[in-house]
């Protein structure tokens, strides 16, 4: 499936300093915000909010931001953390009319619940991010940006899919107008609008390309294995593991592609082959 560092869901903590920064520009009545000093020195952000749920996971151990008290349970405790200041920052966005920050914060909660294996959660955060629509005045980075925002929605959807035992809604997510290039054409959006013509005369865009290539794939992979279609998941699978191949042939542990090439390997029986493939990446 797409791959997620777990580590990096501390950076959903910056959706709420952008929560916090949209309500400070409006200067309006909410939430209240002050400075934490630690002999004389800032240390953080002080949050006290009259409208948050005291029961709610937002209002937990959020009081004080950016001191090192706060980094250090963000470091023993990231997942629930993130959730918690995510919650927080959906809260401030659509208190105060910010949709494309409330975007991007829908799209990280997503992807923290399929880290926290919140598999319906991450669906509806993500079927949320789908649901929007384009503004009609975005300029082509803007509408890059959405684009990209819109092709991992799907990759989340199709996890969160997948992992609920809907495995037509998964694949239905991945192939979107069902034609020829789908594939390709997400992968595209995936990867910031690269296209094959692009990628050609840029190595960089290349392995770029071709790692989204490899992402979708692999999901294409689970989606056909929980459909029973072996043959067509093997295949993927393969495509994957060229397409791995391509941009990083040195690294083999951790590859999501030799994962799910070994997962169809294991399901049709052939053991052999999957223990040959598991040592070939060490």
């Amino acid at each position: 499936m797409f791959s997620r560092a777990p580590h990096k869901s501390v950076f959903c903590l910056f959706s709420l300093y952008k929560g916090i920064n949209a309500v400070k520009k409006k200067e309006i009545n909410g939430p209240q915000f002050a400075k934490v000093e630690t002999n004389g020195e800032a240390e953080g952000v002080l949050v006290k909010s009259a409208t948050a749920d005291p029961t709610s996971a937002a209002s937990l151990n959020l009081e004080k931001l950016g001191t090192p008290q706060d980094f250090e349970q963000v470091q023993e405790h990231p997942l629930p953390r993130a959730r918690s200041a995510l919650e927080l920052a959906l809260q401030l966005f659509a208190e105060y009319d910010d949709s494309l920050g409330c975007l991007s914060a829908q799209l990280s909660m997503a992807y923290i619940c399929l880290e926290d294996s919140d598999y319906t959660t991450a669906l509806h955060y993500a079927d949320l991010v789908l649901s929007n629509q384009p503004q009609s005045n975005l300029d082509s980075v803007q509408q890059t940006i959405w684009k990209r925002q819109q092709a991992t929605a799907r990759m989340y959807a199709s996890e969160a899919s997948c992992a609920t035992g809907d495995a037509v809604q998964s694949m239905r997510h991945l192939v979107g107008d069902g034609k020829d290039d789908a594939f390709d054409r997400l992968a595209s959006d995936l990867a910031g609008g690269i296209t094959i013509e692009m990628a050609a005369s840029n190595p960089k865009g290349k392995a770029r390309l071709a790692k989204a290539q490899a992402f979708v794939r692999c999901s294409a992979s689970a989606a056909s294995s929980h459909l029973g279609n072996g043959v067509a998941a093997k295949q993927l699978a393969m495509s994957a593991q060229a397409m791995e191949d391509a941009y990083s042939p040195q690294s083999r542990e951790g590859s999501s592609a030799r994962r799910a090439l070994v997962y169809c390997m294991l399901r049709e029986g052939n053991s052999v082959a999957a223990l040959t493939l598991l040592r070939s990446a060490r």
